[in-house]
């Protein structure tokens, strides 16, 4: 955690930088790094996960970065006069692709469908001439084979890739990379969900404007009530309360 500033909240470190600073930091670590290097992109729900869940929270600990990707943790970083910005997981990505050409970074695709995958690569590929994907690996829905774990770890040993895209959904993803930091091999790993949907154009994002008001979760509620009802029912409950009930 030495690369970047950081602010706790909550007890919890979160990066306290620039997009732009992260980035370039990012870019660089992938060329230098001779480990694996995990990165948390932290809304409200990965948060409360983070205090309610021990399980959870101790996992997330093996992380060396943990960004605040939703608006009301950078309110809360910046009520503490931190340099806090919203760190996004799709905005990442973005940048990541673009400033990583010229170095030489080689992305990884972990998760999604075939076709978002696909669709990924295309769109992404237009906007950035010369980014350089050396694989994906796309595990099934639901319970996964045996052997599943096995193949995707030597799927991204094989591929050299210094830079890997984890789109398993919350908290899967986050899982699956504390649990197998030791096996994985040198490079950076960013937990970054629903950024594949979007990037591939499968899912909507919401308006910059809903994004920077802190509003993305009524977005998200309205697009899809039946999935993700319970998640921000009970989530921005909980954050509400550690607000009202714990030091900040």
């Amino acid at each position: 955690m030495a690369h970047l500033p950081t602010e706790q909240i909550f007890g919890i470190p979160y990066v306290a930088s620039s997009l732009q600073e992260a980035s370039e930091t990012w870019v660089r670590l992938a060329q230098e790094t001779s480990v694996p290097l995990l990165m948390a992109h932290s809304d409200v729900h990965v948060l409360t996960r983070m205090l309610h869940e021990p399980e959870y929270g101790d996992g997330l600990k093996k992380f060396d970065f943990i960004c605040p990707d939703g608006m009301p943790i950078v309110w809360l970083l910046r009520r503490k006069k931190a340099p806090a910005n919203r760190l996004y997981g799709p905005d990442v990505m973005e940048w990541m692709w673009n400033k990583g050409r010229d170095a030489g970074v080689r992305h990884f695709l972990l998760g999604g469908s075939e076709e978002a995958c696909a669709l990924l690569q295309q769109r992404l590929g237009e906007r950035f001439p010369g980014v350089e994907v050396v694989g994906h690996y796309c595990p099934p829905m639901g319970q996964w084979p045996e052997g599943t774990n096995e193949a995707m770890v030597e799927a991204i040993r094989h591929s050299g890739a210094n830079c890997v895209w984890v789109g398993l959904g919350c908290p899967k993803q986050e899982r699956w990379l504390y649990t197998h930091k030791e096996l994985l091999p040198a490079g950076l790993y960013f937990a970054v969900g629903a950024a594949f949907n979007f990037h591939a154009g499968l899912v909507k994002q919401a308006p910059a404007w809903i994004r920077a008001h802190g509003l993305e979760w009524l977005y998200r509620l309205c697009s899809e009530p039946r999935r993700l009802f319970r998640r921000y029912l009970v989530h921005n409950s909980r954050f509400l309360w550690y607000c009202l009930t714990r030091r900040i």
